[in-house]
């Protein structure tokens, strides 16, 4: 299952997540991490601190960023529909479609050449049968 990291900024100050959350999908962590924002923010609200300009930053093991999620995404959901962060990962999520269907065409690809090969390989011994069987007889 992979490891995700949920690197919180809040008022400019940033805290590094250094032993991360195993989930099965990214799509998990962002639920997970939605929850963690609305009980922060109540906790926040209580002592009369502001959490609309703190994010969580969700990345990989390798540290690479797959999703900015900003408090006020969560917390004023009117907010998220125009929110640049989303249409990144749904590019990403475009690119490994597009990925998988041009491995599978390459997959089909090789499945054919090798078959084709095969063919070849197979005319070649007959052919090799039929010239030594003329030259033995």
């Amino acid at each position: 299952m992979p490891r995700f990291f949920f690197n919180l900024t809040s008022h400019g100050n940033v805290t590094l997540d250094e032993t991360g959350t195993e989930f099965p999908s990214l799509e998990a962590a962002y639920f997970d991490t939605c929850q963690a924002i609305l009980d922060i923010s109540i906790e926040k609200l209580r002592s009369r601190q502001d959490p609309a300009t703190d994010s969580f930053e969700i990345t990989d093991e390798q540290r690479s960023v797959l999703m900015l999620v900003p408090f006020c995404e969560v917390l004023v959901p009117a907010a998220a529909k125009n929110r640049p962060v989303r249409l990144k990962t749904i590019q990403l999520l475009d690119n490994c479609r597009d990925q998988f269907a041009r491995s599978a065409a390459l997959q089909a690809d090789m499945r054919a050449e090798f078959e084709q090969a095969r063919k070849t390989f197979s005319d070649i011994r007959a052919n090799l049968a039929r010239i030594a069987s003329h030259t033995s007889g």
